[in-house]
């Protein structure tokens, strides 16, 4: 579905997202989690602190372009999603007043954001863990160049798994709270009843591992820093403008909410009128007015004279 959207109305989500992709592919790599792996060149042994720049490269040291890449992604997901929210409702999309559109949706974005964020840095401690451990139990056993190699591959996509289905719940947060009007806690409540048995998990997961997947090979091919700077900006461009999109029509999907971009509004006739206002105003006032005598005789007349209804009045 998200493909299939994007296909129609890529230009939205593209435009909204070109500065963040500029900006992250010059001070971020993404899918980090995946494409550290191309550092270890095979040794089966580092010391703690070279395994933990591996891991966190400059981050660690220079936190601004993080929180530079960070702000911008809010920005741009402000816009994307408000704007989708509006054309699923109204069935009209535009970048009208953008500042508008981000005021709606900026705030729980950036909870959201925040949240992730910090989950990203401790499921990075706790790979930094395994693979120190790893590192010292295999170097203890003097195993084979590439198997400290092979056992870190298969720790990195296990954590990335993991890092997805944390995430998915995480996404919920900022639908929920600009749509419906809840508060953080009670988004973060309603958002694991939500996805509860839904089936969010490969929508999500296979586009990014692709994604991951090039990263990794740009990284063990050791590629000219033009062409890196170029892959990371597709691959930020593709990742920001697909996972709000997904956000989005996942939430209308579980939520059963009607999409007017997919079935319009329908011009339904008005119902049929047999007295005016102004007539049924009047009655009540009438029928206060008519004395007891009068009601009788209204009473004889109308039992006398009964007029059958013709055909072509009659209410099939």
């Amino acid at each position: 579905m998200t493909f299939s959207y994007l296909k129609k109305h890529f230009l939205l989500p593209i435009v909204a997202m070109l500065v963040p992709a500029v900006a992250a592919c010059f001070l971020y790599t993404p899918y980090w989690e995946m494409s550290f792996v191309a550092g270890f060149d095979f040794q089966p042994y580092r010391s703690t602190g070279e395994t933990f720049i591996i891991l966190f490269s400059d981050s660690w040291q220079y936190v601004w372009p993080v929180i530079v890449v960070s702000v911008l992604q809010v920005f741009g997901a402000a816009i994307i999603m408000s704007a989708l929210d509006r054309h699923f409702r109204t069935g009209s999309l535009s970048l009208k007043s953008p500042v508008r559109l981000i005021n709606i949706s900026v705030f729980p974005i950036a909870i959201g954001v925040v949240v992730m964020s910090v989950t990203a840095i401790i499921l990075r401690m706790l790979m930094f863990g395994l693979v120190s451990l790893v590192q010292v139990i295999l170097g203890a056993m003097s195993a084979a160049p590439g198997a400290a190699l092979a056992v870190i591959a298969a720790l990195a996509i296990g954590l990335f798994i993991l890092h997805t289905i944390v995430i998915i719940p995480m996404l919920m947060w900022a639908p929920i709270m600009f749509i419906y009007g809840y508060k953080f806690r009670d988004a973060a409540a309603l958002s694991f009843k939500l996805i509860s048995g839904k089936k969010l998990f490969w929508g999500l997961f296979l586009p990014m591992l692709i994604c991951a997947g090039l990263q990794l090979l740009m990284g063990f091919l050791q590629v000219h820093a033009a062409i890196a700077y170029l892959v990371n900006f597709v691959v930020f461009l593709f990742t920001n403008a697909y996972v709000t999109v997904f956000t989005m029509i996942a939430f209308y999907d579980i939520s059963d909410l009607d999409r007017r971009d997919i079935e319009p509004y329908k011009n339904l006739p008005l119902p049929h009128v047999t007295q005016k206002p102004e007539q049924q105003s009047e009655q009540p006032e009438e029928s206060h007015a008519k004395k007891p005598q009068d009601r009788k005789k209204s009473k004889k007349s109308s039992s006398k004279t009964k007029v059958e209804p013709k055909e072509d009045d009659r209410v099939l």
